[in-house]
């Protein structure tokens, strides 16, 4: 990558950050000219329906709120299918990545806009990547049409996440700026951004997980996270994104809790050969270049989110499968690999040991 000969294009979107911004709704949605707005809204927000429907007022045609992980084929369609019914011009999503996920498949199959209003730190509304799952395989792809035109980002909306989900979470963002380090497509400025999300996370969430109610952190985990989005977003997932979309798709583990798990690991296997992104990543985390992955670890560890495949209820057998899937999935990695390396790499996930760079 040369610091002097790149492309960066930046794609079409607006981002509106502060306490309250989701009350400029209404304008938003008046600002894109629709008519007929299709509100989806998953089960972490459910609180915040008739609010977000009295901010939408005469232009809401229909409320969702039947949402699931990993977006499966069949909720998609049906969801789908609605919107035909109603006629709608514009998707609004409020929630976690899961919500967002199915607003992008409606964008997908109705090539209409989005607006996103993110609850959790999944930062998938910065993204063009979608993701559907059916036969126990979750298939991504990336579109133009599925990134948000409009997200708003209203800390105020994040203080009563639980702490669980706000570990993981932030994982997931952390995830998203970290591959995008190595990932295809890399290029000075979308390291920029990486390395900004990373250096906000690794700031915020501690001091999010002792005061939850701490608008300011919870304001800049949020930052954090589009930050990671957008740099995954203008990159590509990789090696530590397919292991998970596996796990997610043929295992249904939560899709949070294996970034949480996987990403130290996926980090010692690749650290050997990328000694300047390591520098990097040690820099923005404070920490040693020799121990970015075990630092990984203790941070997850303190946030009190999963460390071991175990604790998600995925059994020691099933890893050979995960692995020789896995290994089916990536097409790029900086480190060689084949199955019988991955599921190594899954081993330590499994045990939850600290990891170290192997050679």
């Amino acid at each position: 990558m040369s610091a002097t000969s790149f492309t960066y294009v930046q794609r079409n979107r607006k981002m509106v950050f502060g306490p309250g911004v989701r009350n400029t709704l209404g304008a938003e949605v008046s600002e894109l000219n629709a008519q007929k707005v299709f509100l989806i809204i998953d089960g972490g927000a459910i609180a915040l329906r008739k609010s977000i429907e009295d901010l939408v007022g005469n232009k809401l045609v229909s409320t969702w709120t039947d949402v699931k992980q990993h977006v499966p084929v069949e909720l998609a369609e049906l969801a789908r299918n609605a919107v035909t019914n109603s006629s709608a011009d514009l998707v609004v999503c409020v929630g976690g990545g899961s919500s967002t996920g199915l607003a992008k498949a409606i964008a997908l199959s109705h090539r209409i806009p989005i607006i996103a209003i993110p609850t959790t730190y999944a930062g998938s509304e910065q993204t063009t990547i979608y993701g559907l799952t059916g036969d126990r395989h979750k298939q991504t792809g990336s579109d133009a049409i599925v990134l948000p035109r409009v997200s708003l980002y209203d800390a105020e909306l994040t203080v009563d996440l639980p702490l669980n989900v706000t570990g993981a979470s932030a994982f997931n963002a952390l995830a998203h700026s970290v591959e995008s380090l190595y990932a295809t497509g890399c290029n000075p400025i979308t390291t920029a951004i990486a390395l900004e999300g990373v250096r906000a996370i690794n700031l915020s969430l501690p001091v999010v997980m002792s005061s939850p109610k701490n608008i300011e952190a919870r304001a800049q985990l949020l930052y954090g996270a589009a930050m990671s989005g957008i740099s995954l977003g203008d990159t590509s997932a990789g090696f530590h994104h397919k292991i998970c979309h596996v796990l997610g798709g043929a295992f249904g583990l939560v899709h949070a809790d294996a970034h949480s798990v996987v990403l130290p690991h996926a980090i010692a296997f690749n650290a050997p050969v990328l000694p300047f992104e390591m520098a990097q990543l040690a820099h923005a985390l404070d920490c040693r270049q020799d121990d970015v992955a075990g630092s990984l670890w203790d941070l997850a560890k303190r946030s009190g989110v999963p460390s071991s495949l175990a604790q998600l209820d995925l059994h020691r057998e099933n890893l050979a499968e995960v692995a020789t899937r896995a290994a089916a999935e990536i097409r790029t990695n900086p480190r060689n690999f084949d199955a019988k390396a991955i599921e190594l790499l899954l081993q330590g996930a499994f045990d939850g040991v600290r990891p170290l760079a192997t050679n």
